[in-house]
């Protein structure tokens, strides 16, 4: 089956915001954390940014309940529209090899640069006042223990020393088997929605809800298109929940919302609301996205589709890159000019190494994966009959 590609051209954009993200984190944690950090703009801009609708442009958490959301919705998509569970466990055999074999080429990239002393991070991060930044890569290497990382503890263990933003892979291996047993238990059943409802009560205040709610997009949108669109008729109520959607992923995850426009959406039976906002926020954006042509033509622009196609690749490896090479360039243009030039010439001067290596990771390590997953799967485990 063919991608749907403003899907994919999402993707590209949220991989974006999470390098983004880890870049105002690093020089600029005020804009996330808020007022308590060490500010380098004038006043108090950075306090004042960090709580307003704005920080939908670099919070980090919205884009990775993009993420889950397109997980939900694209890994059910197929079974959905054929109703065939030889899909289902074609997906879930190949699912393991195809994020381990990624997974493990970043370890072992994160691995040698500890080996050979090439991260500037902590350096980097007393300069720019980010104990963030400073906080990874304080350990001493060790290759059985990457090893361990890379096959098992990235997956079952939640333990990413090596690399931190391999947090989400736990959650999107096991929000992806979530997916599969779902489909396989009840995915043809007529009373479905009892077992939607279900899951949500299970998981509400967790990342899996994203996938939960991009599954029932993807059977809403392959069973009960009609519905969708007697509910969104008009530009107006595509407006309306755009606008709500982005409003909900711009509620702030690295400060306390007490103080701030969002103070009365934190009540005190939500554990984390963060994670509830940005992965309501990113559903809303889904339903808009599926239903807007404009939209839907706008994250089809050839370099959004680019971004999509090495997405999982530059997340991997932009954060290495940051804790690397931006680091050292960094270091060595802040002492000789103004702080906010030493930043911005960091950044640009990172942006085509992390493009340039994702691609080549792409090409060379990820698209491998996908390819070795399926002949494991179809020299292992399927018999076809002659």
């Amino acid at each position: 089956m063919r991608k749907i590609e403003y899907l994919n051209g999402l993707r590209g954009v949220a991989a974006f915001e999470v390098v983004f993200h880890h870049f105002i984190l690093a020089f600029y944690p005020a804009l996330f954390f808020g007022g308590t950090w060490t500010n380098h703009m004038a006043g108090n801009t950075e306090d004042l940014a960090s709580k307003s609708v704005f920080t939908v442009l670099w919070d980090g958490n919205f884009a990775v309940c993009i993420f889950f959301v397109l997980s939900g919705f694209v890994l059910s998509h197929k079974f959905f529209l054929k109703k065939e569970h030889e899909i289902v466990t074609a997906s879930a055999v190949k699912r393991y090899f195809r994020l381990a074999l990624p997974v493990a080429f970043s370890i072992l990239v994160a691995f040698i640069f500890m080996k050979l002393s090439l991260f500037y991070n902590q350096p980097a991060g007393d300069a720019a006042g980010s104990g963030w930044l400073s906080s990874f890569w304080t350990f001493q290497p060790d290759f059985q223990e990457s090893l361990r990382q890379a096959f098992y503890g990235t997956f079952f263990l939640d333990t990413f020393e090596y690399n931190v933003v391999l947090w989400t892979i736990a959650h999107e291996f096991m929000g992806s088997f979530l997916i599969y047993a779902f489909l396989a238990l009840v995915g043809k059943a007529k009373n479905r929605h009892f077992a939607y409802a279900a899951l949500i009560l299970v998981f509400w205040q967790t990342y899996y809800l994203a996938f939960i709610l991009g599954m029932i997009l993807s059977d809403t949108i392959a069973h009960e298109r009609t519905l969708v669109r007697k509910y969104d008729k008009t530009k107006l109520i595509r407006t309306v929940f755009l606008f709500l959607g982005l409003f909900l992923g711009s509620f702030p995850a690295g400060r306390d919302p007490q103080g701030t426009m969002y103070a009365f959406m934190a009540f005190p039976w939500l554990t984390d609301p963060g994670t509830l906002y940005h992965t309501l926020g990113a559903f809303l954006l889904m339903v808009v996205l599926l239903e807007s042509r404009r939209m839907q033509k706008f994250f089809s622009f050839r370099y959004f589709l680019f971004l999509g196609e090495i997405s999982f690749a530059m997340y991997l490896l932009h954060f290495i890159i940051l804790g690397s090479f931006s680091s050292y360039v960094f270091l060595r243009l802040e002492p000789i000019m103004p702080y906010q030039y030493a930043v911005g010439l960091s950044f640009v001067a990172s942006l085509p190494l992390i493009l340039l290596t994702s691609y080549a990771v792409y090409k060379y390590v990820d698209s491998n994966a996908v390819k070795f997953s399926h002949y494991l799967y179809e020299k292992l485990f399927r018999h076809d009959v002659v």
